[in-house]
């Protein structure tokens, strides 16, 4: 498995053969009943409960197993399978992997690559969700911008709509390891945007300027499509996921809850990046 290294002092965690993980300097981790481990010390939240709470969690698990989002996972997949890695056996980091669908269904199954997969979020709800439903795959709770990882570990890093240090990931990533960034297309969620403003503004790309060096871009494309949502529940639920939720106002949300039927622009830019 992934070297992971305790957070506090940064010495390797080795598992004790029963439920715990523990370093040399007696720091002990035990997994929770899901299989996962919380890597985040309490110094380093900002808030009791970090990112996503249990509600949007559960949104975005209910949209995104009804399959809407398969053409990004496929094209994600033909993306790594397309990569000169120098050997069939990856170490594969899901960074900001939320409840586990991108882990699980863009980074496993790949043809002539076996890849061996793990996940951190800062969120512990999806954290839990992820471990809970993916067993195949190792989840901890941690943050991207420190991360328990050994130095030089991870063959790939994938990244969707998540924020990126590329100093974490730099340090992580062999060398010539790849990192796939996926950010929203100009017009990514247009129809959703337009039932809450008045206008629509277009999403800019700014990715490679964000993560800079020590990157060089090996790829960029689009990848878009159109999603038809018939169910007034499911477009909340879609809601949930986006960072529009937080600014819509009670008469939009009722607004969204009398849309029957709606054709959504699903508008996406992957980003390969080498260090």
């Amino acid at each position: 498995m992934l070297s992971i290294h305790c957070p506090f002092c940064k010495n390797t965690l080795h598992f004790d053969g029963n439920r715990s993980y523990v370093c040399e300097n007696n720091h002990n981790f035990d997994l929770a009943k899901q299989g996962y481990l919380n890597l985040l010390p309490v110094n380093k939240k900002k808030s009791k409960s970090p990112g996503d709470d249990e509600m949007m969690v559960k949104a975005r698990r209910e949209f995104l197993e009804q399959g809407f989002y398969d053409p990004l996972m496929n094209e994600i997949k033909m993306v790594i399978e397309g990569l000169p890695f120098s050997s069939k056996e990856l170490s594969v980091l899901d960074s900001g992997c939320g409840e586990g669908y991108y882990s699980e269904h863009a980074l496993s199954g790949l043809n002539g690559l076996e890849s061996s997969i793990v996940g951190t979020d800062i969120s512990k709800y999806a954290v839990k969700h992820a471990a809970g439903r993916y067993k195949k795959n190792f989840y901890f709770v941690s943050s991207i911008y420190d991360l328990p990882i050994k130095t030089n570990c991870i063959d790939l890093i994938l990244s969707v709509f998540s924020p990126n240090d590329s100093n974490e990931f730099g340090r992580v990533l062999k060398e010539k390891g790849y990192l796939i960034v996926v950010s929203p297309g100009e017009n990514h969620m247009k129809q959703l945007a337009e039932l809450i403003y008045d206008s629509f503004r277009p999403h800019e790309y700014n990715i490679v300027e964000k993560i800079g060096k020590p990157f060089n871009v090996i790829s960029n494309h689009r990848k878009s499509f159109e999603i038809e949502i018939t169910d007034s529940t499911m477009l909340m639920n879609l809601l949930k996921m986006t960072p529009y939720y937080w600014n819509t106002s009670k008469e939009a949300q009722e607004k969204i809850m009398q849309c029957a039927e709606i054709s959504i622009s699903c508008d996406f830019q992957i980003t390969v990046f080498q260090n």
